[in-house]
């Protein structure tokens, strides 16, 4: 066969050629790895940690995968005489087969290949002893197979549209705007234990001047998930359980929800696209919700092989590329979210905002990373290391620990430089004189300070103590400097918006007076996965007056003073 298209069997019926072939293969194959994947969410509790949209992109992504091996195969054997469907139906059954096993990670990919194979070959072999009823099969079932994923689609923006357009009741004439800006990673420490506002946040801090500064914020947890349940219920993470495999569920109403319910359009636009997409449960009440980004990147990882292959760290290395596949930086996070507003100003807004660019990899943009780039011997090869070293959670040798503290800095220069044009965007348009403004973060990050890197692994301050300012109409400028939790920001927005009375979120306005004393406050239990290389097991820690005390469950006490031992026990960010 010499060319693509298909030829008569010997049973005078036209085989398929290359692109029906792989239109079955692939909405087959690209079905399947879906499906098992919505069992590995629903039966496994396992995150799928990609956009509801694979149930299309998924199907299309592996056609093209299997047109793009076909083409190469054809090209390859043009030349010769025998059928390119004999040899098509091993090459598109192990690709197809292979993607399945990967979905369902049980084995190292190098024995899914090997079990693919297999398969490839028994199942080539039976279709070509009832080639005839294969023939058919194909015929019949495509239309069917993209109907099916053509219905499925249409389900799913249907239930979007509906959710985006349902009728609420109609809010109060003067209510305020509310915006809660999440700084994705941000500690509230710098690196020799003074404050990182001041310290690589200037913008920020200059912005703080005008409204409240909070001195000593602590989030709910050590990382994203139960942080931001906590911002969103006012419930600790030992209440809401949102967990590493556990979405937050309906137990407990949402900020969002609420809002929504007294007329305010929601609005969410998340750049931490694993655990705090519209999976965990953090979209519950929000009319729009922008999590995955529609591009190239989230087409790729709809594939599960494509998927795999993207996250080999040598490949990686090869090609000189460390971004997070789909990654989303500031400035599409500040477009999306003015655009929005541009459209959405007929009546009182709630718009969460989540920025990762201070996580893990540190890859700050130009010409922010001129700091990293003037380091000796930094180079792509540097920023592989840095991005191994961070992912294992260890603490590494040698400069990688400057490394990563520079680029961090560089990121974090970036963001005070968006958030303060997103501000100034704002206060343009007029929209911040009718506005609460809450901005902090979900966690802080370890760089060594416990031998270790990263966050979720304990509940030090380096990881748990964070950034927190609150601006509103008429405020009076000042700073707090007593313990205060983020747990009681869907409180103080009740409070602030004049719903406080019909209010079911526990705690207290962070704008109200001060306690004259912290007793047993803040409460975390970070649930640490077991494949993590560091940590001591589930730890929980609370204030009592000025100390703070962190206990392992089940194990032991250790108790620093919250004024004066900022590292508790460790050390100030060491360079080695």
């Amino acid at each position: 066969m010499t060319d693509l298209q298909p030829e008569r069997s010997e049973t005078g019926v036209q085989r398929p050629g290359l692109v029906l072939l792989a239109l079955w293969f692939g909405f087959g194959g690209g079905a399947a790895e879906v499906t098992v994947r919505l069992l590995r969410r629903f039966v496994r509790h396992r995150f799928m940690f990609l956009s509801d949209d694979v149930i299309w992109m998924g199907p299309v992504m592996v056609t093209i995968l299997l047109l793009v091996a076909g083409s190469l195969l054809w090209m390859f054997q043009r030349r010769r005489a025998r059928p390119l469907d004999d040899l098509l139906l091993p090459l598109f059954l192990a690709i197809a087969t292979l993607g399945v096993l990967i979905s369902y990670p049980r084995l190292h990919w190098s024995a899914d290949a090997i079990l693919a194979l297999g398969i490839a070959y028994q199942g080539t072999r039976m279709i070509r002893r009832r080639r005839l009823a294969f023939e058919r099969l194909v015929y019949r079932t495509v239309p069917i197979l993209i109907g099916l994923v053509l219905l499925s689609t249409a389900g799913l923006y249907a239930t979007r549209w509906w959710v985006s357009r349902r009728d609420r009741s109609s809010p109060a004439p003067d209510a305020p705007n509310v915006l809660l800006i999440i700084l994705d990673t941000v500690r509230g420490l710098d690196f020799k234990g003074g404050s990182l506002v001041d310290a690589y946040l200037p913008r920020l801090a200059r912005r703080a001047e005008q409204g409240v500064r909070f001195d000593l914020a602590f989030s709910a947890s050590s990382w994203t998930l139960p942080s931001h349940a906590s911002l969103f219920t006012g419930r600790w993470p030992a209440e809401h359980r949102a967990n590493w495999s556990s979405p937050l569920d309906n137990r407990f109403p949402t900020l969002a929800e609420v809002l929504a319910n007294h007329g305010y359009a929601t609005a969410g636009f998340v750049a931490n696209t694993s655990y705090a997409s519209r999976e965990t449960g953090l979209g519950r009440g929000f009319q729009h919700y922008r999590d995955y980004e529609f591009g190239p990147g989230e087409f790729f990882r709809s594939s599960a092989i494509l998927q795999m292959i993207g996250q080999d760290l040598g490949l990686r290395r090869i090609i000189g590329w460390h971004q997070i596949l789909g990654r989303k930086n500031a400035d599409r996070i500040n477009r999306q979210a003015l655009d929005w507003l541009g459209h959405n100003q007929h009546r009182p807004f709630f718009v969460f905002l989540n920025y990762l660019d201070a996580h893990a990899p540190y890859l700050p943009p130009a010409p922010f990373d001129s700091a990293l780039r003037a380091l000796p011997g930094a180079s792509g090869r540097d920023q592989e290391r840095r991005f191994r070293s961070t992912w294992q959670r260890k603490l590494p040798p040698g400069p990688i620990m400057l490394e990563n503290r520079v680029a961090y800095a560089a990121s974090l220069a970036y963001l005070d430089d968006r958030v303060n044009r997103l501000l100034d965007s704002l206060d343009t348009r007029g929209l911040l004189a009718n506005t609460l403004v809450i901005l902090g973060a979900d966690h802080g990050e370890e760089f060594g300070e416990h031998d270790a890197m990263g966050h979720g692994h304990n509940v030090f301050r380096t990881t748990v103590q964070v950034p927190l300012m609150i601006w509103r109409p008429g405020e009076t400028p000042g700073r707090v400097t007593m313990p205060v939790t983020l747990r009681d920001i869907p409180a103080t927005v009740m409070s602030v918006t004049g719903l406080g009375s019909s209010s079911p979120f526990p705690g207290r306005s962070l704008l109200d007076p001060m306690p004259d004393s912290v007793r047993s406050e803040l409460v975390w239990v970070p649930g640490l996965p077991p494949d993590y290389g560091v940590g001591d097991g589930d730890q929980v820690s609370w204030i009592v007056d000025s100390i703070r005390v962190i206990a392992r469950i089940g194990g032991t006490k250790a108790a620093f003073p919250v004024y004066s031992d900022p590292f508790e026990g460790g050390r100030e960010a060491p360079i080695r």
